[in-house]
C-alpha cells in the first residue's frame, strides 16, 4: 500500500528549518544578517543554539553571547546543522507508549551524527563535516515516524530485531506490518519536506553490508560509519548484540575506515577512547537533555 494511503502522523517541518535547509551557501550570496533574521524569530531556538555553541565540543576560548557572533565564529554550515538538531528534538511529542523506542532511536541518531562528524574530520572529508552531521541525524527518521504512529506494533518489531540493529529482519517485519519500510518512510518524509538529495540518498541505504561510496555524495559514508561505530561500541542503552554480531560490525568498521583512509591512530581512538570522551562532552550532555535521552 502506498505510504500516502496509510494513516501516518507525519510531523510538520518547522518553518525556520524548512527555509534554512533549502539555502545552498555555495551557490547563493547569503549574508549572516539573512540567516540571523530567519533564526531570531524563534527566541527558544536562538537560546538553545547559543547554549550548544558554548559547549566544549566547539572549544571556543571566549563565550558566544549573540546569534550574530555564533554565525560569524561557527559559520553558516554549523549553524544550519545546530538549527536542524534543536528543531528536530521538538518534532515528535513524547508519549508513554512511544518513549522507549523513541529515546533509543534519537540516542543512536544523535551519537551517529556526532561520531560521523568526527570521522569526517579524521578523513579527507572535513569540508562536508556539518552536512555529515545533519544527514546522519535524520537518516532513520522514518523509524521515529512509524514509532509515533504505531507505538505498540513498532515496539514489538524493535524488540524482535535486536532493537532495530538486525536491519534485514527489521525491513521484513516493517514491510509485513505496514506495507513499506522505515527507510521508504524516511525518503517519503524528506521528499515532503523538500530536503536535498543527499538526505534521501543516505536514507535509501538500509544494507550496511554494502554501502556505495558515491563521489557525488561524500557526506553519506562518514555518517553511516558513525552509525556502525555507535552500534559496535554499544554506546546506547538498548543494544543486546552478541559478541559474534559485534565482530561483524567491527569488520564493517575496518572495511569502511580503510575506504575513508582513516589512520591507525584515529581508528584506535574510535575503538578505545571514544566512549569516555564523547559522553563526558557538554555538547552530548545538552543533546541528552534536548532529546530526553
Amino acid at each position: 500500500m502506498p505510504i500516502e494511503n496509510k494513516k501516518i502522523d507525519l510531523p510538520p517541518m518547522p518553518q525556520v528549518v524548512a527555509k534554512i535547509i533549502q539555502i545552498d551557501e555555495n551557490k547563493l550570496n547569503v549574508s549572516s544578517d539573512q540567516i540571523q533574521a530567519l533564526i531570531a524569530v524563534d527566541p527558544a531556538l536562538t537560546s538553545k543554539i547559543l547554549k550548544i555553541a558554548n559547549s566544549a565540543f566547539y572549544a571556543r576560548a571566549t563565550p558566544v553571547t549573540s546569534l550574530s557572533q555564533a554565525i560569524t565564529l561557527l559559520g553558516f554550515k554549523t549553524i544550519k546543522s545546530l538549527t536542524l538538531l534543536v528543531s528536530a528534538s521538538s518534532m515528535f511529542p513524547k508519549s508513554r507508549k512511544s518513549i522507549q523506542v523513541q529515546k533509543e532511536i534519537w540516542m543512536r541518531s544523535v551519537l551517529a551524527a556526532l561520531v560521523g562528524k568526527i570521522i569526517a574530520e579524521m578523513s579527507e572529508r572535513k569540508a562536508v563535516k556539518d552536512e555529515v552531521f545533519m544527514i546522519a541525524l535524520l537518516r532513520n527518521i522514518g523509524q521515529l515516524i512509524l514509532n509515533q504512529s504505531y507505538p505498540d506494533e513498532y515496539l514489538k518489531i524493535y524488540e524482535g530485531t535486536v532493537w532495530g540493529i538486525d536491519y534485514e529482519n527489521l525491513r521484513i517485519l516493517e514491510k509485513e506490518a505496514f506495507g513499506f519500510t522505515s527507510a521508504e518512510m524516511s525518503i517519503y518524509a524528506m521528499e515532503t519536506w523538500n530536503f536535498t538529495e543527499s538526505f534521501k540518498r543516505s536514507a535509501s541505504i538500509p544494507d550496511l553490508m554494502n554501502i556505495p561510496d558515491d563521489p557525488e555524495f561524500p557526506q553519506v559514508l562518514p555518517g553511516i560509519l558513525g552509525e556502525i561505530v555507535v552500534i559496535w561500541q554499544k554506546l546506547t542503552e538498548h543494544n543486546p548484540l552478541s559478541e559474534e554480531q559485534r565482530g561483524l560490525f567491527e569488520q564493517l568498521f575496518d572495511v569502511y575506515a580503510s575506504q575513508l583512509k582513516i589512520s591507525e591512530k584515529d581508528r584506535a581512538y574510535l575503538s578505545e577512547n571514544l566512549r569516555d570522551n564523547i559522553k563526558d562532552d557538554s555538547f552530548y550532555s545538552f543533546c541528552e537533555e534536548l532529546f530526553s535521552m
